[in-house]
């Protein structure tokens, strides 16, 4: 039986509940510490940027939670995104994306940033993983449930399913801290690159599919 079993696709009226999870989980993301030293204001940036993440998630590709208490949650994406008009998607959702799309992009700083990361990420991905494959988007656990293994849950399960299609998975992640977890599930660090106007560094990690 699957591993996936275990876990659960993120119902549509638990989305918001689901933000706010993984808001939280980033809230002190170095990064976005950074530039957002206020933490109200970042609380808040955190918030859209995760339901970005999230509603693109849902549209393109796979979000699970760990239980419909959310004590965590990832976000996958494939390699190519379909057309989302013609997803088994609620219109309701692909409205909510484009909405908070313009969100972003009508504060011009954040716009700014957020695109100077997009092409960050993107010039990582192409140059280290320009072939068929799933990219772990995002995952986070709510501090109040960290260190008890939901993390590794919600990474093992997809990757276990990946093995059987024999797909390589790729990911990027500015906390170098992470590192340890993502290579003790194979993940190899291929890249990385110097975040603009910051000492810090986006880093490249690719899985290689089972030979």
């Amino acid at each position: 039986m699957t591993e996936l079993y275990h876990l659960k696709y993120l119902p549509e009226n638990k989305i918001e509940a689901a933000c706010k999870v993984a808001a939280r989980a980033m809230q002190d993301d170095p990064i976005f510490v950074k530039f957002y030293p206020d933490p109200i204001e970042r609380a808040h940036k955190n918030f859209i940027r995760c339901k970005n993440m999230i509603l693109v998630g849902i549209l393109s590709g796979e979000v699970y939670i760990t239980s419909n208490n959310i004590e965590g949650i990832s976000v996958w994406n494939p390699h190519e995104i379909k057309d989302w008009t013609i997803g088994k998607q609620s219109k309701e959702i692909l409205r909510e994306s484009r909405k908070v799309r313009r969100e972003i992009y009508s504060d011009r700083e954040y716009a700014i940033r957020t695109s100077t990361s997009m092409q960050i990420f993107n010039s990582l991905k192409d140059e280290y993983a320009n072939f068929p494959h799933w990219y772990l988007t995002f995952i986070g656990v709510d501090p109040v449930h960290q260190g008890k293994g939901y993390a590794s849950m919600l990474i093992r399960a997809k990757l276990n399913e990946l093995d059987k299609q024999n797909l390589p998975c790729y990911l990027n992640t500015q906390n170098k801290e992470n590192l340890p977890l993502y290579e003790h599930f194979g993940f190899k660090l291929v890249g990385k690159r110097q975040i603009p106007n910051s000492n810090n560094y986006y880093y490249g990690m690719l899985r290689k599919k089972k030979k």
